[in-house]
């Protein structure tokens, strides 16, 4: 007998005995509190589970507001970072055959036009999924801490990697995790920085708040690795982890600083610190585009790639149809065209698009 369980934030035992945040980082009541408050969207957490297994899924809801939804309340989810359909128990199979017929019966009568998942390369459980809705997004770059240093160093970094590392020791950058709010503040600023020296797109322009409560709420699941030289901070990154990875999250660097090479060494840093802490992977991401500089960086690091895969599920075709001939009508564009899902969602005429298929994860390096 299969049983259906959806907890809210308001349930934040219940929310965490299903999927605790040492099992997903992202997917947990912690940090879905953090993005209700800070980034304005309701969070949810739906389970199916029979006697022997259960399956959790986090997905944010976002209102479909005017002037594309006319009459009565509409919605679309989108998964936090590296999450989709985790199993926890024993056998899945049975659970897994009946997920999509039961979540799509839960979000049509929710009102949830259109689903988006961004998926776990190694514990999504895609069995749960509607294999045409799957889609290969991009190869991202981890670093094995399975490995030891001396392999890491030998066989893992490339050689301009390693000059890198060892530049930033001559340099004497010092690598320290933020401990204070002036230190976050710091991070801040050179974030923000970052950001407006990549034009990037306003999604990315995460608030001070953002980050202090993730600070002050997420202690033992986050870390702010900043780099000081000359008794100046000049690079930080935030790093977001789990029993078995840890990600690479939102990070800035003060460019005018780059020959000292603190990234490197904040990089170096953090795969030293997860080896001690028993991590299995440092996840680094993806870049923009395929070997674009920021890829090509972060690879320099590791030959290890993972295959990075979204979600897009329609829920409501009538629905979505109708929302994207008004986004047609509006921007005078066609649906089909547009990279992202739903095509409602993005914003031609503008830089910044509301959602898009590329995770966060690692974009300032």
């Amino acid at each position: 007998m299969l049983k259906e369980v959806i907890y809210t934030t308001d349930d934040s035992p219940g929310w965490s005995s299903v999927l605790p945040i040492q099992e997903s980082v992202f997917g947990s009541v912690d940090f879905a509190r953090i993005a209700e408050e800070h980034l304005g969207y309701q969070a949810k957490l739906y389970v199916l589970q029979d006697q022997n297994c259960r399956i959790a899924y986090p997905f944010f809801c976002r209102p479909i507001g005017l002037p594309l939804a006319r009459e009565g309340f509409l919605s679309d989810t989108v998964s936090p970072e590296f999450t989709g359909p985790l199993a926890r128990g024993g056998s899945a199979h049975t659970v897994a055959t009946d997920f999509p017929k039961m979540f799509s019966s839960f979000a049509a009568n929710e009102g949830v036009v259109a689903e988006f998942i961004r998926l776990h390369p190694w514990k999504a459980l895609t069995s749960a999924l509607l294999g045409d809705c799957v889609h290969y997004s991009r190869e991202i770059v981890y670093v094995d801490l399975t490995w030891t240093e001396e392999e890491l160093w030998e066989n893992s970094f490339t050689h301009a990697c390693r000059k890198n590392i060892m530049r930033s020791q001559r340099e004497n950058v010092r690598v320290f995790e933020a401990r204070t709010m002036d230190d976050i503040r710091e991070f801040y600023r050179l974030y923000i920085q970052t950001m407006k020296e990549r034009n990037a797109l306003k999604d990315y322009y995460f608030s001070l708040d953002y980050f202090a409560a993730i600070f002050d709420q997420l202690k033992a699941s986050a870390r702010f690795v900043l780099a000081e030289y000359k008794d100046q901070l000049i690079a930080g990154t935030l790093y977001l982890h789990d029993r078995d990875d840890v990600y690479s999250y939102l990070g800035g660097a003060d460019y005018n600083f780059q020959q000292v090479r603190p990234t490197n060494a904040i990089i170096y840093h953090t795969i030293l610190w997860g080896k001690r802490q028993g991590r299995k992977r440092l996840v680094l991401g993806g870049g923009y585009s395929p070997d674009d500089g920021i890829l090509r960086f972060k690879a320099s690091f590791s030959p290890a790639r993972a295959r990075f895969y979204v979600y897009k599920r329609v829920h409501l075709p009538e629905r979505y149809a109708a929302l994207c001939r008004s986004w047609s009508r509006i921007y005078r564009q066609d649906p089909q065209t547009s990279a992202y899902f739903p095509p409602y969602r993005s914003s031609p005429n503008s830089e910044s698009p509301q959602d898009s298929e590329d995770a966060v994860i690692g974009v300032a390096h």
